[in-house]
């Protein structure tokens, strides 16, 4: 995450450098944290929104979220774009202060910062037995999402990456644990994820980012390499497939939307076909949940190639 300051390039031929303002950035997102602990969730939640609003915009990051924002929404002015930019980070900023409060969030205050919706009889809540595979997008507090599900006594295991920030991986991996949820490294973690499904187990992934060795999936009308294996994962072990969709209601309230299982169009399909079709379905719909609250999407990552830029808007502010 030390990116933020120096950008890839640079970054990726500093080691030192790179250590260094790894050591600063966790030390501040260390302080940040442990000040967070000092407040209740909600002022730890508008603090950090503060900061980063202001703080934000000048990191190298930017230049992603300009970006995607740009391909997503074309319609919309210099000045949108600016207001946007300022209001992803800013919720990023809740999210980073919220990590200390994951455990309260989730399960010692569930029922007053929690509302949940159930959209459709998914089976895994009728208690048959049979797990799920669950999806989100990074929208609102996505990490409130494994939580929700375990305070609803749904046993969840999710792979994590670590982060090339020791600091940060160690910080954020114990704010993970008070989730509740099983944790597996990303690399390797398809047989892991296997397991826990044949034993009964659900699995929930974040499945909105850019993956090079994804398919080209439509999302927002342009191509986006997106990876099938929930889809897969579902077909397989004959589970339902369901989006999680996480909106921020006020501070640190949060509402967690169970939406209807995603199924294939073509039922005589082969199971590739299927898990495309199903796939297709899964970004149309976080494309709406964009569309409706584009400043809870942290987009920080580039989703799309460099050439669909929209040239009259990348100068605008970029630093």
């Amino acid at each position: 995450m030390a990116k933020l300051f120096l950008g890839d390039k640079h970054a990726d031929h500093s080691p030192r450098l790179l250590q260094l303002l790894g050591a600063i950035e966790g030390g501040l997102v260390g302080l940040l944290s442990g000040l967070s602990r000092l407040f209740s969730p909600d002022l730890a939640s508008s603090a950090g929104r503060r900061l980063m609003r202001r703080l934000g915009p000048r990191l190298y990051k930017t230049r992603h979220i300009r970006r995607n924002l740009n391909n997503a929404f074309p319609e919309k002015n210099a000045a949108d774009i600016d207001e946007l930019v300022r209001d992803i980070w800013g919720n990023l900023g809740s999210i980073i202060a919220e990590y200390p409060h994951l455990g309260t969030i989730c399960h010692r205050e569930a029922e007053q910062r929690l509302d949940v919706v159930m959209r459709g009889e998914p089976q895994v809540f009728r208690k048959t037995g049979k797990p799920a595979v669950f999806v989100s997008a990074h929208l609102a507090n996505w990490e409130l999402a494994a939580g929700a599900l375990v305070h609803l006594g749904i046993p969840l295991t999710g792979p994590y990456t670590r982060l090339q920030n020791p600091y940060m991986d160690r910080m954020l991996y114990r704010a993970r644990q008070s989730l509740g949820c099983g944790m597996v490294e990303r690399d390797g973690a398809g047989r892991k994820l296997m397991s826990c499904l044949q034993q009964g187990t659900s699995v929930g992934l974040l499945v909105d980012q850019r993956v090079d060795s994804g398919e080209p999936v439509p999302f927002f009308g342009r191509d986006m390499l997106t990876t099938i294996t929930p889809a897969r994962l579902a077909l397989r072990f004959d589970c339902e497939l369901i989006p999680v969709q996480v909106q921020r209601l006020k501070g640190a309230r949060f509402r967690i939307i169970f939406h209807p299982a995603v199924k294939a169009d073509d039922e005589t399909a082969d199971k590739d076909s299927k898990a495309l079709q199903m796939t297709r379905k899964i970004n149309t719909l976080f494309e709406a949940w964009i569309r409706e609250r584009p400043q809870e999407w942290i987009c920080t990552n580039r989703r799309w190639p460099k050439d669909r830029q929209k040239p009259e808007l990348m100068n605008c502010n970029e630093g």
